[in-house]
């Protein structure tokens, strides 16, 4: 009789080591949160329970004496009211009415630990290992003797050894999920505290280079003001100060612009824009810029038709200003810039390729991220801002680049036909 006992105690409890690794296993970083995190509880909870129940041989006595103490306190315990009380229910009425365990015992002992585990809970939060195994044992306990009492004083008797085995096996298994559970919730809270340190640094460095960046043409431009103050300083040289210190004010300005773009990359007033039209204006902003350079610019317009796509035309033009710079920056002993437009799969796209230094593989992958910057002299938002807008385009953007073989960006966006 006592061995025909263990195996349903063995198979409870890896039912339950199974829902605490379902737990870690399918809880990402995105449900953190805790009404996502007590519905992803439910959900196991729920598919679980529906095969244990359907598909294991239910021994009434294990089933009240060993499943129902260990899950109830486990989820009173971690997670609080509405995992605890879903829980309670769950095991509780499927174990009246599906596994027939004695009602009173099974409904005054689940409802005694779930009230205490509750209060345990909100008022012990962020214990030890030793405390918590300490709060899951005595609880099961506690059920152990509410229910054993109830059933006793009802004038039912069950086979002493066949109980001593089932409560020395739920008392072992208590401590051993509690050990689990516990490792499992640090876990997650490894994982939060990391994803916040990250977020953190990010913050600080982007504050630092903000800061930075900002700071320099302000002092320059402090430092041309003050020499117009100078009486000796001739016409020629007072307007000359004065147009440094607008540019000095104009540079900063721009850094400001770029972090007000990456932060908020929305579109304030899209229309339909010619993508031929666009590129061509950007590439007459940029001559002057690339013949001093010696960079040559090659334009194909590869498509038959007009290509239309859904934007902001000052933001699309940053955006494919920002690229082309960057690329004919990367080419400082001289190159080719090459743009291509073209219609394929019902997407238009942007393909800017230079012959410039190019990117390592490890660098490449870090495009667009904030602080990322190949140039001495950059802070990261000009690639930033264009990830951003051409996301908020709905569109997709990629790298490809080799080091010496220049880099290769395409930009793709879904084509507007005419109703």
């Amino acid at each position: 009789m006592v061995q025909s006992v263990l195996l349903p105690v063995i198979h409870g409890l890896l039912y339950m080591i199974a829902a605490c690794l379902l737990f870690l296993v399918i809880n990402p970083k995105f449900m953190f949160d805790g009404q996502r995190r007590k519905l992803l509880f439910l959900a196991i909870l729920t598919l679980l329970s529906f095969i244990y129940l359907g598909y294991e041989e239910h021994n009434p006595m294990v089933y009240a004496l060993h499943l129902i103490p260990i899950s109830i306190a486990l989820a009173s315990l971690y997670e609080g009211a509405v995992p605890g009380i879903a829980t309670w229910a769950a095991f509780v009425f499927c174990g009246i009415f599906v596994v027939e365990t004695e009602g009173l015992p099974t409904l005054l002992a689940g409802t005694v630990i779930l009230g205490l585990g509750l209060f345990v809970h909100y008022k012990m939060e962020n214990s030890s290992h030793n405390r918590m195994s300490f709060y899951t044992i005595s609880l099961v306990m506690i059920y152990l003797l509410i229910y054993l009492s109830t059933h006793w004083l009802q004038g039912r008797w069950e086979d002493s050894r066949l109980v001593t085995v089932i409560v020395t096996m739920t008392l072992i298994s208590s401590l051993f999920t509690n050990f689990i559970y516990f490792y499992v919730k640090h876990q997650e809270r490894f994982q939060r505290e990391l994803i916040l340190s990250e977020k953190y640094q990010l913050i600080g460095q982007l504050a630092a280079s903000l800061s930075h960046e900002i700071r320099n043409p302000l002092t320059t431009t402090r430092g041309f003001l003050q020499l117009m103050g100078n009486e000796n300083v001739s016409k020629e040289a007072m307007e000359r100060y004065r147009t440094y210190a607008f540019e000095g004010i104009d540079h900063a300005n721009s850094i400001i612009t770029d972090y007000l773009n990456f932060s908020k990359p929305s579109l304030e007033e899209p229309t339909l824009l010619n993508v031929r039209e666009e590129v061509d204006g950007v590439i007459s902003w940029l001559h002057p810029f690339s013949v001093v350079a010696n960079i040559t610019i090659n334009v194909h317009h590869l498509a038959d038709t007009s290509l239309q796509i859904w934007g902001e035309p000052k933001k699309f033009q940053q955006c494919l200003l920002n690229v082309m710079k960057n690329a004919i920056e990367s080419m400082p002993e001289g190159g080719s810039l090459t743009v291509h437009t073209r219609l394929k799969l019902e997407m238009v796209q942007i393909i800017i390729r230079d012959t410039g230094v190019g990117m390592s593989s490890t660098a490449i992958k870090r495009v667009g991220r904030p602080y990322f910057t190949t140039k001495e002299s950059g802070t990261g938002l000009g690639l930033m801002v264009v990830v951003s807008l051409v996301k908020a385009m709905n569109g997709k953007i990629y790298f490809r680049s080799k080091p010496n073989e220049g880099t290769i960006c395409e930009m793709h966006f879904g084509l507007i036909t005419n109703q």
